[in-house]
């Protein structure tokens, strides 16, 4: 990017947010040594620091951290791998058309739901179906997460139709770094996520 084309004001403010969002993800690695830097991180605290000061927003990364999503920033990535295994659990219930396909396929959770948890979508949705999901992540905790990642699977592989052009393991990846908008979108997923919390 260029930021000299920006004017100057803009580029200073791009600037500004760039070096907080370094003070935010450095205090972490200092707070927590153990763990260290993981990318994951960055999208979080960028979505924070769009919200609050860099202060605030270290704190509340500590809290999504240790209490919203432990472990997931750990070398060994173990709480991921783990969550990854119960989602794939429960899509069985949700979407047993979706499961039979990614099993057969022998496609690892872990392939296609690292980015969507590590970054609770911030990566992957559109901006305002990432502050929905946000506000009910805050008040429901990880649960939302999981509901989430089992409405973009149903919606994305739970039917015959939607799996004629994903006959291989690349097609199907490749389908669900593409989702549709439409299943993205805030209103529709907001909706699904609601109603369908009674699986998880």
């Amino acid at each position: 990017m260029d930021l000299g084309r920006m004017g100057p004001l803009w580029a200073e403010l791009l600037r500004a947010e760039q070096q907080d969002l370094f003070r935010v993800l450095k205090a972490y690695t200092l707070y927590r040594p153990e763990e260290g830097y993981c990318q994951a991180q960055a999208p979080i605290a960028a979505v924070l620091l769009m919200h609050m000061p860099a202060e605030q927003a270290f704190w509340c990364l500590v809290q999504i951290c240790e209490k919203y999503l432990p472990g997931y920033y750990s070398e060994k990535l173990e709480a991921i791998q783990l969550d990854g295994q119960i989602l794939f659990s429960l899509l069985h219930k949700v979407s047993p058309v979706a499961y039979k396909h990614l099993s057969k396929q022998k496609i690892d959770p872990i392939l296609y739901m690292t980015e969507w948890f590590m970054c609770a979508f911030s990566r992957t949705l559109p901006w305002s179906s990432v502050l929905r999901v946000w506000d009910m992540f805050f008040c429901e905790g990880v649960k939302i997460i999981f509901r989430v990642g089992l409405v973009l699977l149903k919606h994305t592989l739970g039917s015959s139709d939607k799996l004629k052009s994903c006959q291989g393991q690349y097609e199907t990846m490749e389908r669900l770094r593409a989702l549709s908008p439409k299943i993205m979108q805030e209103t529709f997923l907001v909706q699904e996520v609601r109603s369908g919390g009674r699986h998880t």
